[in-house]
This record gives structure tokens, C-alpha cells and sequence, in this order.
């Protein structure tokens, strides 16, 4: 992993409002929101985005996030 890269990412869609989570050590694995017009393959080297996706917060504890998304 890159220096100052952190594994997990948490993204909301701006259309429907989910909230979900990106691994950084997962290849070519597009992660969607509940609509399915945002998703986001956040790699270690790359980032592809499809439609709106808003970055909330990144971590190195999936735990973490996961208490985050259920607030």
C-alpha cells in the first residue's frame, strides 16, 4: 500500500444516500450503493468512480467504518 494510504474507504451516494465501504486491497472489485448509479473501485495504484460518490472517511479499522455507517 502507498505511504499515507489508509485500506478502508466509507462513500455515500448523493442520489440515494447509502452509505458503503471500499477496500483498498481488493482488486477490481466495484463496490455499489443500494440504487446501483454509484459505485466505486478504490485499488491501492487507482480509483474508478461511476456516478456521484462523496468521500466521508478513510481508515485502517473496517471496525471502525462500520460503527460509522450505522450512526
Amino acid at each position: 500500500m502507498s505511504k499515507g494510504k489508509l485500506r478502508y474507504s466509507l462513500w455515500q451516494c448523493e442520489l440515494c444516500h447509502d452509505i458503503f465501504i471500499t477496500d483498498s486491497k481488493k482488486r477490481w472489485s466495484m463496490v455499489s450503493c443500494k440504487c446501483g448509479k454509484t459505485s466505486v473501485d478504490d485499488e491501492e495504484w487507482y480509483s474508478r468512480y461511476m456516478g456521484k460518490p462523496k468521500f466521508l472517511q478513510q481508515s485502517d479499522k473496517l471496525k471502525e467504518l462500520n460503527q460509522n455507517k450505522d450512526e
